[in-house]
């Protein structure tokens, strides 16, 4: 299978958001969301299993959605996209606002909060349907779409992420032990932070961001 033809189906970028049972926000990057019914409206999004945004997700059975714009900062997509909620804040790093008990990025072009109704699990994703409680906030714009992401930010993103680790000095010690080193994707810069050892997950499993396998992913 190639998975370049993967890439042709039309994606959009969404920063996913949910409060855990601490009632701090969390959120992960995510571009697999489709509306699927009307009258009510319902859609439903996918995340990898092993993200903690998920799990917050399923334990609260609700979260909202900041739809990216075409103009946002790259830097927005790689705090929410190459770091995991377990050990940053990443909504106190991009600048969020909370609207209605939710979290959302002011540069949403839509802001859209809905309540779990069903799920199903596969053995690296899990897929949320979803009723659609409020959407608000549209603004003018056009809306980000992966394929553009994979086109021409995804290199503005990983050069604007290096550069604000490197300016936080997120290890206090300005130390790479390894400690803190994590399966990073060399080719997207995709931090892995799953609950399964990255060791251990199947031979076949891609990078949820650009779709290279694991042999494309080294400890940084």
């Amino acid at each position: 299978m190639q998975p370049e033809a993967l890439f042709t189906i039309s994606n959009g970028l969404y920063v996913l958001s949910a409060r855990d049972e601490k009632g701090r926000f969390v959120g992960s990057l995510i571009d697999a969301v489709s509306q699927v019914a009307t009258d009510p409206d319902f859609l439903m999004i996918s995340c990898m299993n092993g993200s903690y945004t998920k799990k917050v997700v399923e334990e609260t059975g609700e979260f909202a959605l900041s739809v990216l714009p075409q103009d946002i900062n790259p830097l927005i997509v790689g705090i929410f996209g190459y770091q995991s909620s377990r050990n940053a804040d990443k909504w106190a790093e991009a600048g969020g606002i909370e609207q209605k008990g939710a979290m959302y990025l002011s540069q949403a072009l839509a802001k859209i909060r809905c309540l779990v109704t069903e799920s199903l699990e596969y053995p690296s994703n899990t897929v949320f349907f979803a009723k659609i409680v409020d959407a608000f906030d549209s603004r003018v714009g056009e809306p980000l779409t992966y394929k553009m992401y994979r086109d021409g930010l995804k290199d503005k993103v990983m050069a604007a992420f290096e550069k604000y680790k490197k300016q936080t000095n997120v290890n206090q010690k300005g130390e790479n032990t390894m400690e803190n080193k994590k399966w990073t994707c060399i080719v997207c810069g995709y931090v892995y932070d799953g609950e399964v050892p990255f060791e251990d997950l199947p031979e076949d499993w891609v990078c949820p961001l650009c779709g290279v396998g694991k042999d494309q992913f080294e400890l940084r």
